[in-house]
C-alpha cells in the first residue's frame, strides 16, 4: 500500500509497504495458483496512492496525465514491476518501483536481500553471482515444489515481460518472455540488447559482493567502468587495443626470434663452404668416372661378342668329325650290344639263385631255432618232474613235524588254569567307583560355583569399566567446554589455569568460568540459556569479597586480563519469579530458566543477579504461547519461544506502549552437552559398590580353590585303587586268555595235519599231465626235423642253378672283353672325337654365357637419359675397353686426391640455405604485418584516449566534487600502461587532513570508508551511466552518522534528476531527519511470522502523523 504524507516542510515520502494478506480475487495469482487452500498467507505490495484532503478534488484526467507523466520518466530498460511467486521467504508479492530513486527499507531477515536475488536471477544470470546458494532450487520457499519471477521492463512500445519458473525437483528453469515459450539464450540476448550488466558491479552491488568493489584490480574497475557508461565505441576501441598490442608483442618476439635464427644459419653455413666447393669438384671427377663405367660394360661385350663367334665355329667342327667316326663303328657296336645283353641275363639268372638259396637258408635256420626251443622245453618238464619228487619228501617230513607239534600242544592243554572267584575283586572295584561318584559331583559343584563367581567378576569388571567410562564422558564436557573457552577468549582461560595452581592464595571457593559450573537438565532448551547469559558465560564468581579484590588485582591488574569477576552479595532467598510457577502454564510457558539449570547457590544467585534467570520464561514452540494475556500482563521484560527471543519494552511516555524485538537464537557454543551432577554421584556410589562385591568374590574364589584341591588328592587316591584291582583282574584274565590261545592252535595244527594227509592224489594228477606235455613236444620235433631236410634239398638244386649261370656269364664276358680289344683304337678315335666336340660346346656355352650377362648388364644400364647418354658417346668416342679401363683408374686416382666429404655436410648445408630463404620470406611478411598494427594501435590509441580522459575526468570531478561536499579528498585517475589489457583507473582517497590521497584497496581503507568510496563513485557514474538501472544491496553499513547521512543527501540529489537511471538502494535501517525528495519511492518491507493477518495502513499511517505533530 502506498501513502503520501508530508515530512518537513515541503519535502514528500512515498513509501510502499509489503504485507501479508490472505488469497483474495484481487491477487494476481493465475487461476491455477487460486486454488490454494484457504488459510494459506502470502506477501503482496498493493500500490495504492492516498490523496491529502486539500487535493480529493482532482479530477480522475489529473490522475492519468500524472501517471503517464510518471511512466515516461522511465528509462528504457528500467524495471517497471516485479512479481514474485513462492520466492524464498515470500508466498506471492507484486511492487512497483520510481523511474529515480527507490529506496528499500526494512529489519534484518525480512526480505530486501531477496528482491535482489529476484531481480538478478530473473534477468537470466547464474547464482554464483551472488554469493549464496549454488544451485537455483535453494530459492524455492520451504514447502513449495515451484517458484516464479515475473519482471517487466520498459521498453519502445510494448514492455518487456520476462518469467523465470523455478521447479525445486529438478532443479531447472523454464523461461517465458512477453508470456511466449523462450530460451535462456533468447532472454540474455534480449536483456544485453538493453544494456542491463548485472554481472558489473559498477551497476549491480549486491550485499554478499559489496566487499569485492574495492578489491577489483584498476584493470577490472576499467573495463567495468566503460561497460556501466554503456559507450560501445569506447569498448570495441579497448578490445582492439588488446587484441592488436597482444599481436604486436606477438610480433616483435617472432621477428626478434626469426633475425636472430638467420643470423645463427647464416654463420654456421659460412663455415661449411670450403667442404662444398672440394665437395663439388671430386662430384664432377666422380660424374666422368661414372659416365667411363657406363661405357664399359658395352665395350665388354663387344669382346665377349667376339669371342663367341670364334667359339661357335670351333663347336661346328669338332661335331662334324665326331659324326663321320661314328658311322664307321657301327657292325662292331651291335656285336658288342648283343655281347653285353648276354652278360647282362646271365648276370640276373645268378642273381636270383642266389637270393632264393639265401631265403631257403634263412627259413631253415629259423625251423632250427623252433627245434633247439622243444628242446629246452623238454628239458623244462623233465626238471619239473624232478621238483615233483621233491616236494613229495618235504610232504612226508612236514607230517612228521605237525604230528610231533600236536602232540605237545594236547599236553600243554590237558590241564585247564583254576577257575578266579571275581566276586571279591567286583565288590572292591563298586565300592571304589561309588566313592569316585560320590566325589566328582562335589568337584564340578566346587568348580561350577567358581565358574559362577569368575562370571560374576567379569560382568562386575565390565560394569566398571562402563561406569569409568561414563564418568570420563562427563569430565569430557567439562574438558570440551574448557576447550571452547580457550578457543573464544584466550584470557578467561588463562585465568582458569591460574585459579588451578594458586588454590593456596584463595580464603574460598572460586567458581568459573560459570559456563563450567552449569549443567542443563534438558538440551532442548541448550541455545536459550547460553543466549541469555550472553558475555556472563564467562564470569568467575567468588564467595568472599577477599577473593574478589585478589584476583582482581593479580589477574586485572598485574596481568592486563580481560576477565569479569563477580562477588554476589545476595543470596537466592532474594530473587523471587514475576509470577509462580502454577500460573505459567497459562502463559504457554514451560518453566523459567533457573530452572533448567543446575549449578552451586553461590553461580545460580549470581547468575540471577546479572541474567535474571529467575525471571525469563520459556516456551517449546512459539504457537504455545498466548501474546495476548503476556502483553496486558506486563510481568516479563524478555522470553524465548521456539528458536526466537523476544525482548520487550515499554514506552516512558503516554499510554507506555510496548514494543517487542524478535531475534533468531545462535546455536549453543558452550552447552552442546551437559554433565548430570546426580548422574554422576549415582555413578560413583555403584563404582564403590562395585569394588565392595569384587573384594567378597575374591574371598569366595579362594575358599572355593582350597576345597577343590582337596577333593582333587582325594579322587587321585581312588584313581589308585581303581588301577591296582584292574591289574588284578588283567592278570586272572590274561591266564584265561593264554589257555584258550593254545586250544586254538591244537585245532588249527589238526587241520594243517590233514590238509598235507590229502595232498598225494594232486601230485599225481600233476606228474601226468607233465608227462603227456613231454610226449607232445616229442612229435612236434619230429616234423620240424623233417620240414628241414625238404628244405635242404631245395637248397642244393639252387646252389647248382647259380653255378651254371655264374659259367654263361664268364662266358660272355670273354667274348665281349675279345671284341672290345679287336675295336679298341676305332672306340679311342671316336671318344677323342666326342671329348673335343664337348669341350668345344662347353666353350661355346660359356662365350655365349659370358656374352649375354654382358648384354644384360649393358642394357640394365640404358634407363639413363638421353643427356647423359650424349655425354657417354661425347666422353668414350673412339676409345676401347683398355682405355676406357685406364681412364677410370686415371679419374678414380684423382678423386682419390679430394678428400671424401661426408654427405650429410651437403645436405645439412642445403636444408639450412633452404631455411634461411624461407624465415627472410616469414621476415618479410612479419615485418610489413608489424608496421600496419603499429599504424593501427597509433590510430585506435587517438580515437580512445582522448575519449576515456574525458569521461575519467567527469567521473573524477563528479567524486571529487561529492567528498568536498563530505570534507574529505577524492580524485579518479586514468593508469597507462605500455600493455592496454593493463591500463586501468585509480580511485584516491583521503580522509584525513594528515593524510595524502591513498588508492582505495580491499585492506587500506576501513569497511566505512570504502562503502562511502563505493557509493560516490557509482554516484559519479550516475549521470553518466548509460545503463537502465542500478542496485547497490545495504552500501551504508559500516558508515558511521555523518558520512551516511552526507552520502544519503549526496545519493538523493544524484538519483532524483531528471532523466536519470533508476536507482535501487536497500537498507536495513536509517538514521532520522534525512534529506528526502519527491521523486523518491521507499518500499517498505515487514515480513515474518509474527506479522498480522490483516494491517489497517490508513490508520496506521495517520496516527503515525498525529504522534509525530
Amino acid at each position: 500500500m502506498s501513502r503520501r504524507s508530508r515530512l518537513k516542510g515541503k519535502e514528500i515520502l512515498e513509501t510502499e509497504s509489503l504485507s501479508r494478506q490472505h488469497s483474495t480475487g484481487e491477487d494476481s495469482l493465475s487461476e491455477g495458483e487460486n486454488a490454494i487452500e484457504k488459510g494459506v498467507k502470502r506477501i503482496k505490495l498493493d500500490e495504492r496512492i492516498s490523496q491529502e484532503a486539500s487535493s480529493s478534488g482532482r479530477s480522475s484526467n489529473t490522475e492519468k496525465h500524472a501517471k503517464q507523466k510518471a511512466y515516461d520518466e522511465f528509462q528504457i530498460g528500467s524495471i517497471v514491476r516485479v512479481c514474485l511467486k513462492n520466492f524464498v521467504t515470500y508466498d506471492s508479492v507484486e511492487f512497483f518501483p520510481g523511474p529515480n530513486l527507490n529506496m528499500i527499507i526494512g529489519p534484518n531477515g525480512t526480505g530486501k536481500s531477496t528482491i535482489v536475488c529476484a531481480i538478478a536471477l530473473g534477468l537470466g544470470w547464474n547464482t554464483s553471482l551472488l554469493g549464496r546458494a549454488k544451485e537455483i532450487s535453494d530459492f524455492v520457499k520451504h514447502g513449495q515444489e515451484r517458484a516464479s519471477i515475473e519482471i517487466e521492463l520498459k521498453n519502445k512500445g510494448r514492455n518487456v515481460v520476462i518469467t523465470r519458473m523455478i521447479r525445486k525437483s529438478n532443479n531447472l528453469s523454464q523461461w517465458k518472455l512477453n508470456g511466449q515459450p523462450a530460451t535462456h539464450r533468447e532472454v540474455s540476448s534480449k536483456v544485453n540488447s538493453l544494456n542491463i550488466q548485472v554481472d558489473n558491479l559498477c551497476q549491480f552491488l549486491p550485499q554478499d559482493k559489496v566487499c569485492e568493489f574495492a578489491q577489483m584490480s584498476p584493470s577490472e574497475l576499467l573495463v567495468q567502468t566503460q561497460k556501466a557508461v554503456g559507450e560501445k565505441e569506447l569498448i570495441e576501441w579497448h578490445e582492439t587495443l588488446i587484441q592488436l598490442r597482444e599481436e604486436e608483442k606477438s610480433l616483435t618476439t617472432s621477428i626478434k626470434t626469426d633475425s636472430e635464427q638467420v643470423e645463427n644459419l647464416e654463420k654456421r653455413n659460412s663455415v661449411l663452404e670450403k667442404d662444398v666447393t672440394r665437395f663439388r669438384e671430386r662430384e664432377a671427377i666422380l660424374k666422368r668416372v661414372r659416365l667411363y663405367e657406363l661405357r664399359i660394360p658395352f665395350a665388354r661385350y663387344g669382346v665377349a661378342k667376339h669371342l663367341y663367334d670364334i667359339a661357335k665355329q670351333k663347336r661346328a667342327e669338332a661335331h662334324l668329325e665326331y659324326q663321320n667316326l661314328a658311322k664307321e663303328n657301327e657292325p662292331a657296336s651291335a656285336r658288342k650290344c648283343e655281347l653285353e645283353d648276354l652278360v647282362s641275363r646271365s648276370a640276373k639268372e645268378k642273381k636270383r639263385c642266389t637270393e632264393l638259396y639265401s631265403t631257403k637258408k634263412r627259413k631253415m635256420e629259423e625251423i632250427a631255432t623252433k627245434l633247439e626251443q622243444s628242446e629246452a622245453t623238454s628239458e623244462n618238464i623233465r626238471k619239473d618232474l624232478a621238483d615233483l619228487k621233491r616236494k613229495e619228501r618235504a610232504r612226508k617230513n612236514r607230517i612228521a613235524q605237525l604230528r610231533n607239534e600236536i602232540t605237545e600242544l594236547e599236553e600243554r592243554t590237558s590241564s585247564p588254569p583254576l577257575a578266579s572267584d571275581d566276586s571279591d575283586i567286583r565288590r572292591k572295584m563298586d565300592d571304589v567307583v561309588r566313592r569316585l561318584r560320590e566325589s566328582q559331583p562335589q568337584l564340578n559343584d566346587n568348580k561350577y560355583n567358581q565358574d559362577e563367581i569368575n562370571l560374576a567378576v567379569r560382568n562386575v569388571e565390565r560394569e566398571m569399566q562402563m561406569i569409568k567410562q561414563q564418568l570420563k564422558e562427563l569430565d569430557d564436557v567439562k574438558r570440551r567446554r574448557l576447550e571452547t573457552i580457550r578457543r573464544v577468549d584466550y584470557d578467561t582461560f588463562r585465568a582458569y589455569e591460574w585459579l588451578q595452581q594458586n588454590k593456596d592464595k584463595l580464603s574460598g571457593r572460586v567458581f568459573g568460568p560459570v559456563c563450567m559450573e552449569i549443567n542443563i537438565k534438558d538440551m532442548q532448551f541448550a541455545d536459550a540459556i547460553e543466549n541469555a547469559l550472553g558475555n556472563n558465560n564467562k564470569i568467575f564468581v567468588c564467595e568472599t569479597e577477599q577473593d574478589y579484590h585478589t584476583i582482581t588485582r593479580e589477574l586485572c591488574d598485574n596481568r592486563r586480563m580481560r576477565i569479569n569477576v563477580f562477588f554476589p552479595k545476595a543470596t537466592m532467598d532474594s530473587f523471587t519469579p514475576p509470577i509462580p510457577h502454577q500460573q505459567l502454564r497459562s502463559y504457554g510457558f514451560v518453566s523459567y530458566l533457573l530452572d533448567l539449570i543446575e549449578a552451586p547457590p553461590r553461580v545460580q544467585a549470581a547468575l540471577c543477579d546479572m541474567s535474571k534467570l529467575h525471571a525469563i520464561p520459556l516456551a517449546r514452540n512459539e504457537s504455545d504461547i498466548n501474546y495476548d494475556i503476556i502483553k496486558g500482563n506486563r510481568a516479563f521484560f524478555k522470553y524465548y519461544a521456539g528458536e526466537t527471543s523476544y525482548s520487550v519494552s515499554f514506552s516512558k511516555y503516554g499510554q507506555r506502549f510496548s514494543q517487542v524485538l524478535t531475534n533468531r537464537i545462535r546455536p549453543s557454543k558452550f552447552f552442546t552437552a551437559t554433565m548430570n551432577i546426580e548422574e554422576k554421584y549415582e555413578l560413583e556410589k555403584q563404582l564403590q559398590e562395585c569394588q565392595i562385591k569384587l573384594s567378597r568374590f575374591d574371598q569366595q574364589l579362594s575358599d572355593l580353590r582350597k576345597e577343590y584341591g582337596n577333593l582333587q588328592k582325594s579322587i587321585e587316591l581312588l584313581y589308585g585303587e581303581r588301577n591296582a584291582i584292574n591289574e588284578e583282574k588283567r592278570k586272572n584274565q590274561f591266564a584265561l586268555r593264554e589257555f584258550e590261545r593254545l586250544k586254538v592252535r591244537l585245532d588249527s595244527k589238526r587241520d594243517q595235519l590233514q590238509r598235507e594227509l590229502e595232498q598225494p592224489a594232486s601230485m599225481m594228477d600233476e606228474e601226468n599231465a607233465l608227462r603227456k606235455d613231454f610226449s607232445k613236444i616229442a612229435k612236434k620235433r619230429g616234423q620240424l626235423v623233417t620240414q628241414i631236410k625238404k628244405i635242404m634239398e631245395e637248397c642244393m638244386q639252387l646252389f647248382s642253378g647259380r653255378i651254371l649261370a655264374t659259367l654263361k656269364h664268364m662266358q660272355a664276358s670273354s667274348d665281349l672283353n675279345a671284341l672290345e680289344r679287336q675295336t679298341q683304337d676305332r672306340d679311342e678315335a671316336l671318344k677323342q672325337a666326342h671329348i673335343k666336340f664337348s669341350e668345344a660346346d662347353a666353350k661355346f656355352n660359356s662365350a655365349k654365357s659370358e656374352a649375354r650377362r654382358l648384354l644384360n648388364e649393358a642394357n640394365a644400364r640404358e634407363g639413363v637419359d638421353a643427356e647423359t647418354t650424349r655425354a657417354v658417346q661425347e666422353l668414350t668416342l673412339g676409345m676401347t675397353l683398355e682405355e676406357l679401363e685406364d681412364a677410370v683408374a686415371s679419374e678414380r686416382a684423382k678423386a682419390d686426391l679430394h678428400y671424401a666429404i661426408n654427405p650429410s655436410v651437403i645436405e645439412t648445408y642445403e636444408t639450412r640455405k633452404a631455411e634461411i630463404d624461407s624465415i627472410k620470406s616469414r621476415l618479410s611478411i612479419k615485418t610489413s604485418r608489424l608496421t600496419k598494427l603499429t599504424s593501427d594501435l597509433a590510430t585506435f590509441r587517438e580515437k580512445w584516449e582522448p575519449r576515456l580522459n574525458s569521461l575519467v575526468k567527469e567521473i573524477s570531478q563528479g567524486f571529487s566534487n561529492a567528498f568536498d561536499r563530505i570534507g574529505c579528498v577524492g580524485e579518479v585517475r586514468v593508469s597507462p600502461h605500455e600493455d592496454y589489457d593493463k591500463w586501468g583507473i585509480d580511485i584516491l582517497v583521503k580522509f584525513r587532513d594528515n593524510e595524502r590521497l591513498q588508492a582505495l584497496t580491499g585492506q587500506r581503507q576501513s569497511g566505512g570508508e570504502r562503502s562511502v568510496s563505493t557509493i560516490m563513485y557509482l554516484m559519479a557514474l550516475q549521470e553518466l551511466s548509460k545503463t537502465p538501472f542500478r542496485v547497490v544491496d545495504e552500501i551504508n553499513q559500516g558508515m558511521d552518522p555523518r558520512n551516511e547521512r552526507l552520502v544519503h543527501s549526496q545519493m538523493v540529489q544524484t538519483a532524483c534528476r531528471p532523466n536519470t537511471s533508476q536507482y535501487f538502494l536497500i537498507t536495513p535501517k536509517l538514521l532520522p531527519d534525512l534529506q528526502y525528495h519527491e521523486r523518491m519511492k521507499i518500499l517498505c518491507i515487514y515480513n515474518g511470522e509474527w506479522q498480522p493477518e490483516t494491517m489497517n495502513w490508513k490508520k496506521y499511517i495517520a496516527d503515525k502523523k498525529r504522534s509525530n505533530n
